[in-house]
């Protein structure tokens, strides 16, 4: 098997800055492989208002603002697309009549995300034109299937959720974006049944499971890498005495279930922000690189393999 250098990212939420930083990162790091392991898309949309007199108002992550046309408003809207929104310019009229009907609020959001996609796409076919670097970009569970129909139009990407793709003559990669079910039922999220059921009818077409890399979403429940605050009825994190933050495994058991049925190579999942770090489950190693797209930090992880091996990782950041 020859050498083959991975780099591994996920949960960038729309961020603009940290997918440049992602395609930027293989001729970076010197990786032949680039892995975007879901939560692609961003949360919201920022209605930026243009009032009368020329000025622009908004209201962004709790804070009013307003700006001045020019090189003001482009600041402000490079901000808000760095940190995982969708920022949209209207007049006021326009901005009521979003308020009130929650169906033209879902047509412009699913058309900003089509549109923000195929701008990242192009900066991509630019960024990787003539290198042999092979990217790979699938949908996490926060991501709707409008996502797959605009990354499969892509000629240097590839998407591979829910198949069976091949990174060299012996390593291959199971891909999903699926996620157990969360409090906020995202659009991808499936009862641990059907999590499990979708695993083992991609692990049947694998040739080798035992070389095979496992790219899923969510990671393995109670492995170190799921960990998050556990939820109030009103989605709060709830406290310990003290004052501190409960933190609770939130992972899949179908995917701890996988992983020690099929014992891969390697393990690449994301989906808990807070929970950077790995696992050994058995002879597999399980990554979750962690995520601070809102600060426009990417974080990610490099995987050295040769000889059907893990010869080293690390993680990194910038």
């Amino acid at each position: 098997m020859p050498k083959m250098r991975i780099y591994f990212t996920t949960d960038i939420h729309g961020s603009e800055v940290c997918f440049k930083k992602f395609i930027n990162s293989g001729e970076f790091y010197k990786a032949d492989v680039l892995i975007l392991g879901g939560d692609i898309t961003g949360k919201a949309v920022v209605p930026i208002v243009e009032e009368a007199d020329g000025t622009f108002r908004c209201k962004f992550l709790g804070e009013p603002l307003k700006v001045n046309k020019g090189n003001e408003l482009e600041k402000l809207v490079k901000k808000i697309s760095s940190t995982g929104f969708y920022p949209y310019i209207a007049d006021p009229s326009e901005v009521e009549e979003l308020s009130g009907n929650q169906d033209r609020v879902n047509t412009l959001f699913a058309k900003l995300i089509t549109e923000t996609l195929e701008r990242w796409l192009e900066i991509a076919e630019n960024r990787l034109k003539g290198t042999n670097i092979k990217c790979f970009v699938s949908p996490g569970n926060d991501d709707s299937d409008i996502v797959d129909a605009v990354l499969d139009r892509s000629t240097c990407i590839v998407n591979p959720n829910e198949k069976i793709v091949n990174l060299d003559s012996e390593v291959q990669m199971l891909s999903l974006g699926n996620s157990n079910i969360t409090p906020w039922h995202c659009p991808r999220d499936i009862p641990e049944e059907e999590l499990l059921m979708k695993i083992n009818r991609l692990a049947s077409k694998l040739e080798n499971p035992e070389k095979a890399i496992f790219n899923i979403h969510v990671p393995p429940y109670a492995s170190g890498i799921d960990s998050a605050p556990e939820l109030d009825e009103n989605l709060k994190p709830k406290l310990e005495p003290g004052g501190k933050i409960k933190m609770v495994p939130v992972g899949s058991k179908a995917v701890s279930d996988a992983v020690i049925k099929y014992q891969p190579i390697l393990g690449l999942h994301g989906h808990i922000h807070e929970s950077k770090g790995f696992a050994k489950i058995g002879r597999t190693l399980c990554l979750n690189p962690g995520s601070e797209y809102q600060e426009g930090i990417l974080r990610g992880v490099l995987i050295q393999l040769s000889e059907g091996k893990i010869r080293d990782f690390m993680f990194v950041a910038g």
